[in-house]
């Protein structure tokens, strides 16, 4: 997704435990995600925020998407949990508490597929939560979704392991529009009376612009 050969995505769904203290919830979080980079199994570190979101466990309000870049992607999370270069000490500083994890999971990467399409710098995501069915449903509507101009990328993945009550699959869909939180429902009024199979089941979906990116130098 982002400019790496990924074999998952690490997921991370937060509120702020203190909506009056959003500036430091923030410059906590996104020196901590940067910092889950060191180890070198994940790479990338993005942050995105969804406007619309109540900021509840149900329907939070940041995601952050970091590419799992190990050959087997169920691998990643623990070895850099048990790095030396996992910020274990960021713990102890108390804008920490101001982080409340909502949704923890690594999935691994299914299928991607590109529109093709000269593409501008990555302005959000529309994220897809969902069960049920199997993988072809799914590539065709993403198929359909990229064919309207809306997004210039879709991939999809399959959990490893999650907290709590995690889905069974994740898709991502990435866009440059100007207002991110349109596309999706653009594109939905671009493909018209289709919708995806109706085998599958969605459980969270929503649009995020981006916040924060941070890429280590290569």
């Amino acid at each position: 997704m982002f400019g790496v050969m990924r074999t998952g995505v690490r997921l991370v769904m937060t509120n702020p435990a203190d909506p009056r203290r959003v500036e430091d919830y923030a410059a906590w979080y996104d020196v901590y995600g940067a910092a889950l980079i060191g180890p070198g199994f994940l790479a990338n570190a993005f942050r995105f925020e969804s406007s619309a979101a109540a900021g509840t466990e149900d329907d939070p309000r940041f995601v952050a998407l970091y590419d799992i870049v190990t050959s087997d992607p169920a691998t990643a999370w623990p070895q850099t949990l048990g790095s030396p270069q996992y910020p274990t000490a960021m713990f102890d500083d108390p804008q920490s508490k101001l982080v409340a994890p909502a949704f923890r999971a690594s999935y691994a990467l299914v299928g991607s597929q590109d529109s093709g399409a000269e593409r501008g710098r990555l302005s959000g995501v529309h994220i897809a939560l969902t069960d049920g069915a199997d993988d072809t449903g799914r590539h065709q509507w993403a198929a359909r979704v990229l064919g309207t101009g809306q997004f210039y990328a879709a991939s999809r993945f399959r959990l490893i392991e999650g907290f709590p009550d995690p889905t069974e699959w994740l898709e991502i869909w990435e866009t440059d529009q100007p207002d991110p939180r349109a596309a999706y429902a653009h594109a939905l009024g671009a493909v018209g009376p289709e919708r995806p199979d109706d085998a599958v089941r969605s459980r969270r979906s929503a649009d995020f612009h981006l916040v924060t990116a941070y890429q280590p130098a290569r």
